[in-house]
């Protein structure tokens, strides 16, 4: 007797979602899993876990950017005070010129 039915019986491919370094390849991520419990390709609660995973570090990427943006506005804010400070004008008493 041969169990052969014909169709091929090949191990259902194993998921993976790549590297997770950066905001971007999170996002593209959390679509792969969506994508990937849309076509039953894993299961609902195991995609579930995942996406609530990425959103966490998602969460922290866009965290750690938003604080690498403020210490460098906290920087350039600096520089603008000490220019002004050696020009001997006050940062704040300066007003827009416009013209006419």
């Amino acid at each position: 007797m041969s169990k052969d039915s014909g169709q091929d019986t090949q191990p259902p491919k194993k998921f993976e979602l790549g590297h997770l370094g950066s905001l971007n390849q999170v996002i593209k991520a959390l679509g792969k899993v969506i994508r990937a419990m849309a076509a039953d390709e894993i299961d609902s609660q195991k995609g579930a876990r995942l996406c609530n995973g990425l959103g966490i570090m998602r969460t922290c990427l866009e965290t750690a950017t938003l604080q690498r943006l403020q210490e460098r506005l906290d920087d350039l804010q600096g520089e603008v005070a000490q220019r002004s400070d050696i020009n001997g004008i006050a940062g704040h008493d300066c007003e827009a010129q416009r013209a006419h």
